[in-house]
């Protein structure tokens, strides 16, 4: 291997396999070699109805292995002129070709992939018919469990018994169950995982995906299927050279085994894009090593849920470092929830349970609504209004404590209007109008411990335009070791071993100020070479066991640090 803390991986899709020459393949893995090392490659011998024969694929496992490439074999379960190409798995066709193509590969490979097209969106007649009453997402589940098992893994272990599959998930994770992606039981069946960390332009793509879903989902998947999580994968479609590094620095933060780059041709045919990434991991795999397990807020993306879409990735671009489980983790002393949670049933005593063990428990507003008649009201009675409020104007207010006086965001923000029961409950931040003012953070005590309930905006990208003061103010009522005192958009990760990174996603230099729960401590950068400057703050407030820092980012970086006592 030629990184000592993960596998650079690519994949070689079925067409480019077959469009080249063995000589021309030779030519592209030398150039690529002058820019990145290659440890791993998938070689796919199917997609849309082109097939890569035996003969064939056998030369190229050979060029690749005598180049020094560990190979396995992919699939994608595509075929031509259908919406996203997606199979009809109810088609005895399809079932038999899929099995027979499971079956191919297995023969050639100890290892198989299935690229993130493995769904369906079919609405066939047969389909229909088959659906009968349930919906769709019901239907599809049961389908897609059915193929993984009998025509998937079926016919591959039957062809080679040492075979090891590997099911990729996609970065739309909030729609899994739409599409048949059971994250649920499918983990269960295959012997490994993936997950999708292509983010992309988050900007002008339809997606519009928050960078920290690069690495939110690898971390889900990972306790989805612990210490199975084969990588995280990444492309540079729709890509600026900026968005593209961004994507592999959070899929190395993750503590992805593998980084996959898709694919070879891309990186044979975009050389800029290519080498700056070769350089990220030569400069990363220096401190990696260094950084223990990821950890931070625990919050929880029951199975087969959706709510707030999205929300947990716009949540850790506030430089929120967040924990995320797919069981409610009811041994956390803080809890984030979203609207997601609702799709528990129980939810609503393992909240309460939470509080009377003395917990935190943060919740959104979306959550809130959707629990109202469900018992969320006789933990803490509130109102979720119809009424909306746009405004650019904020105050933090806690009898002085934390009092910010009055300050603007970096746009007008709109607002859901919260009514509340003076005095039973306390505001810790609010959002300002001419003559009235509207509850952002809002706390009570049940129990032993306090639940939240933080106002989301109807535009989630707005909670980026929120005050450095205000977004300071949600990160110190988590009791982080760590708290950033900064505008949203810079990330912090942390480790379990005295370790964290600030990553900025802005596009200009920023002053971050770093506030250490320990007194005397210092930080200590892992990385020589890192761009940046640290101090002291020219302005101490004095606040016991605390340490400060002010660290400045240039646009797009990161900075890695051990806290040394």
């Amino acid at each position: 291997m030629h990184y000592k803390n993960f596998v650079n991986a690519t994949y070689a899709p079925a067409g480019y396999l077959n469009d080249n020459s063995i000589e021309q393949l030779k030519a592209d893995i030398e150039q690529v070699g002058r820019y990145i090392k290659i440890d791993k490659i998938y070689l796919e011998t199917y997609r849309s109805d082109i097939l890569v024969e035996r003969e064939k694929m056998e030369a190229v496992k050979a060029l690749f292995i005598k180049h020094g490439y560990q190979v396995s074999g992919g699939i994608t379960t595509t075929v031509k002129q259908t919406l996203m190409g997606s199979m009809c798995f109810t088609d005895p066709e399809n079932r038999k070709r899929l099995g027979e193509i499971a079956a191919y590969t297995a023969e050639l490979f100890d290892e198989v992939m299935l690229d993130d097209f493995y769904f369906t969106n079919c609405r066939c007649g047969n389909c229909i018919k088959e659906k009968g009453n349930h919906d769709w997402a019901h239907f599809r589940l049961k389908l897609m469990n059915d193929i993984s098992e009998n025509v998937i893994i079926k016919n591959a272990k039957a062809a080679n018994k040492k075979v090891k599959m590997i099911i990729k998930y996609p970065n739309w994770y909030d729609s899994y169950q739409a599409c048949g992606y059971n994250l649920e039981d499918e983990p269960k069946m295959f012997d490994a995982v993936y997950a999708g960390t292509e983010t992309r332009d988050p900007h002008f793509t339809h997606q519009n995906l928050p960078r920290y879903l690069s690495y939110f989902l690898p971390r889900l998947i990972e306790r989805v299927k612990p210490g199975k999580n084969g990588g995280g994968w990444y492309d540079l479609f729709e890509c600026s050279l900026e968005d593209y590094v961004q994507q592999a620095y959070l899929t190395m933060f993750a503590k992805c085994r593998e980084n996959m780059m898709f694919c070879m041709p891309l990186l044979v045919n975009a050389p800029p894009y290519t080498a700056a990434v070769g350089a990220v991991y030569d400069e990363a795999d220096l401190f990696m090593g260094e950084i223990g397990e990821p950890v931070g807020i625990a919050c929880y993306k029951p199975y087969h849920s959706h709510g707030e879409r999205r929300l947990y990735d716009f949540i850790g671009m506030l430089g929120i470092p967040l924990d995320p489980y797919p069981e409610y983790p009811a041994k956390a002393r803080i809890v984030f929830l979203t609207a997601d949670a609702a799709w528990d049933e129980e939810i609503i005593p393992k909240i309460k349970q939470s509080l009377l063990n003395g917990s935190k428990v943060f919740i959104t507003s979306g959550l809130y609504e959707k629990l109202v008649g469900r018992g969320i009201e006789h933990i803490m009675h509130l109102e979720i209004t119809n009424n909306k409020i746009t405004t650019d104007t904020f105050t933090n207010s806690n009898f002085n404590q934390n009092n910010c006086g009055y300050i603007k965001a970096a746009g007008q923000i709109t607002l859901p209007h919260v009514a509340y029961n003076e005095n039973d409950l306390w505001v810790l931040s609010s959002a300002l109008t001419p003559y009235a003012s509207h509850p952002l953070l809002i706390r009570g005590a049940y129990g032993s411990g306090s639940l939240y309930v933080l106002t989301v905006p109807d535009a989630m990208p707005d909670l980026y335009k929120l005050p450095a003061e205000t977004l300071t103010l949600l990160r110190r009522e988590l009791d982080l070791p760590v708290t950033l005192e900064s505008v949203a958009r810079v990330g912090l990760f942390l480790y379990d071993n005295n370790t964290f990174i600030l990553q900025s996603f802005l596009e200009r230099p920023e002053r971050v100020r770093v506030c250490i729960n320990k007194h005397g401590a210092a930080i200590v950068p892992l990385l020589k070479s890192q761009v940046g400057k640290i101090r002291p703050p020219e302005k101490s407030r004095n606040i016991e066991g605390e340490s400060v820092f002010d660290v400045y980012l240039m646009p797009g970086r990161y900075a890695a640090f051990r806290i040394e006592v």
